[in-house]
């Protein structure tokens, strides 16, 4: 099994860095990025959870529901995308109006969340679990230089507060990321090396992309890994990754959570 998940947002990466430019709060980058990736999951027969934020299921309810009918899962981002340094935020007011207007929108419960910028805590996940959450999916156990240092925590599934707390992948041994910007930018054969070392392990990857990173990515406000190698070419590579790993079934998250906790 392997576990494709898609965070769904708006476009905030200027804004983080302090730009008030027009394209902030943007719908259509992920709108028009989950477009694409429906046809390619539509093909292969790939299920996905989608963690999409409040403030994007307030703007594209009808994209929403598409979603779910497809027979995706449908998983929490929290309402405005702004957890790292955000000393003001309330998370449990942010958690509680994402999970609202979620359910509202797709008419079942929620039981999945994701911190933006994978803000993951105790903290958190003690919140979650007054809100009824399932499992988080907010930890990043891996490491980076100048970035990320999270080899403490496992690399499988494990409970916190009552709370299962289900990692995304980072290479087995290494621990380097591998996610994101990491599958985008650096060459296939990095990807799938790291895909096979966990199952090799027994571990399902659980990979993580945004729905942006499906269109050619334009934007001057944001860095040069922000664009490369989006739009078709990223595509493409997700493709090769599915039809590389077509013996292994590509599920959901809850469909994990009931493999792993059944």
């Amino acid at each position: 099994m392997i576990c494709l998940t898609v965070d769904c947002e708006q476009w905030t990466s200027p804004k983080a860095r302090g730009m008030d430019v027009p394209e902030n709060n943007n719908t259509d980058f992920s709108r028009l990025g989950n477009n694409r990736l429906l046809k390619l999951f539509d093909e292969y027969g790939v299920k996905s959870t989608f963690f999409i934020t409040g403030f994007f299921a307030e703007r594209e309810k009808e994209h929403v529901v598409a979603l779910k009918k497809n027979g995706h899962e449908i998983g929490c981002h929290g309402y405005g995308h702004s957890y790292r340094d955000n000393k003001t935020l309330d998370k449990e007011k942010d958690i509680i109006k994402a999970k609202r207007i979620l359910e509202s929108a797709t008419g079942r419960k929620i039981l999945g969340f994701r911190a933006p910028q994978m803000q993951y805590s105790s903290e958190l996940t003690k919140i979650l679990k007054q809100q009824g959450f399932k499992y988080d999916s907010s930890l990043n156990p891996a490491y980076f230089p100048f970035w990320i240092n999270n080899t403490k925590y496992p690399l499988r599934p494990f409970k916190d507060n009552g709370i299962i707390e289900m990692p995304a992948s980072a290479v087995y041994g290494s621990r380097l990321p591998l996610s994101w910007v990491f599958i985008r930018v650096l060459p296939y054969s990095y990807m799938k090396y790291g895909i096979r070392r966990l199952l090799k392990e027994g571990i399902t990857p659980v990979l993580y992309v945004h729905s942006w990173e499906f269109i050619e990515l334009k934007s001057k406000f944001v860095p040069w890994y922000f664009k490369k190698n989006t739009g078709k070419k990223f595509i493409n590579k997700i493709k090769r990754l599915i039809c590389d790993f077509k013996s292994e079934e590509f599920a959901t998250m809850e469909t994990l959570l009931k493999h792993n906790f059944h």
